[in-house]
């Protein structure tokens, strides 16, 4: 049976999906984009630009109690090949070929020309044409989507004129001001950020990322929102609770009062996290990641392929592990003499998987959005 067929046998619960879509082991040429899309539409394009994905390291599945996250911008992005057209028309393509105005890729470009337009970036009537290609899987929590927005909000400011944007998001800020060998900080009210240092490679560790294709139950993080909303509207901001037990007996029941058990210790973890980055201490954040990680089942996360994930890497010697986002992603701090032990043991306790196996990566903090070309 096809891959149709492999996704509903996961749905009801029969053996696991796997990851979706394509890793690709390589970016995307800059040049060979340029050339695919000289070719497409028969004149070149005017420059060609880059923007990662992120790496949620803690604090992202609280951002609707306004709390922070921590980030990393990841060495995987997207790349888009961009130009306007006169006709005033969007078009949108990968190397391979056109894509469909209702596609995910084609529907992101033309909001973000629809963006540009309203905030006066990019003259109304101004078409756009832009060939996209990723090196980033687009069904993992590694932001493929707000990398695509990103790297084609700075096509667009560039080819305006403008100043470069500030991001409408959690995610895009990160994709615009991350710096290599930092994390970044955001308040999630507010979006202000703060670049913190990250140096993996100076404490010779690396990120072990996993992507296993697994997906919580559907609506899941939709009820997680909505109860953090609940809650704060009976408690106030929730990372401003003090008294903890007092604020766990207000909850109407227990599931509310393990949500909130979980945001409100989320903060006192995240900010011992941003305390050891500020003293470049970043080598021992991975125990606080692993209390992390244990802390999400208060939310009924992380799926079961997750945690296997997660607990393989930390039984074979990973400093630290959690899962990142509210998919079947999961990642582990590791240094670099454990690095193939963590692979391996993650590997084996996936072997009866076949394709279906998770798939795995190393990263270190990478460098933001930027023009290529």
């Amino acid at each position: 049976m096809g891959g149709t067929g492999t996704r509903w046998r996961a749905v009801l619960g029969l053996r696991p999906a796997g990851p979706r879509g394509a890793w690709p082991q390589s970016p995307p040429d800059p040049d060979a984009l340029a050339q695919a899309f000289t070719q497409r539409f028969h004149v070149p394009p005017a420059g060609v630009w880059h923007a990662p994905g992120r790496l949620a390291l803690m604090g992202e599945h609280t951002a609707v109690s306004e709390g922070v996250g921590l980030y990393a911008a990841l060495p995987w992005g997207v790349r888009v090949a961009l130009g306007p057209a006169e006709d005033g028309k969007v078009q949108a393509a990968s190397p391979e070929g056109p894509l469909r105005a209702r596609s995910a890729t084609a529907s992101e470009v033309s909001a973000a020309v629809d963006r540009a337009h309203r905030d006066g970036v990019l003259a109304r009537g101004t078409g756009v044409r832009a060939v996209v290609a990723s090196d980033l899987p687009a069904h993992a929590s590694l932001g493929h989507a707000a990398a695509l927005r990103t790297a084609t909000a700075l096509a667009l400011a560039d080819l305006g004129g403008a100043p470069p944007p500030e991001g409408a998001d959690a995610d895009e800020r990160v994709a615009l001001v991350a710096r290599p060998g930092c994390a970044v900080r955001v308040n999630h009210k507010n979006l202000r950020t703060t670049v913190l240092p990250f140096d993996l490679a100076a404490e010779d560790l690396h990120l072990l990322v996993a992507d296993t294709g697994s997906r919580p139950r559907r609506g899941l993080r939709r009820a997680r929102e909505d109860e953090l909303r609940r809650a704060a509207g009976i408690l106030g901001p929730l990372r401003a609770v003090q008294d903890l037990p007092a604020a766990l007996n207000r909850m109407p029941d227990a599931g509310m009062a393990r949500r909130v058990e979980y945001a409100v210790t989320e903060v006192h973890r995240l900010n011992a996290a941003v305390g050891l980055l500020r003293a470049d201490r970043f080598g021992e954040v991975g125990p606080i990641l692993s209390a992390s990680h244990l802390s999400l089942r208060r939310f009924d996360l992380p799926t079961p392929d997750v945690d296997l994930a997660a607990e393989s890497a930390s039984r074979a010697g990973a400093r630290g592990v959690r899962m990142s986002g509210w998919r079947g992603t999961a990642f582990a701090l590791v240094g670099t003499d454990r690095l193939e032990r963590v692979r391996d043991n993650t590997e084996r306790a996936f072997a009866d998987r076949g394709p279906r196996a998770p798939r795995l990566r190393t990263a270190r903090a990478a460098a933001g959005a930027h023009r290529l070309r």
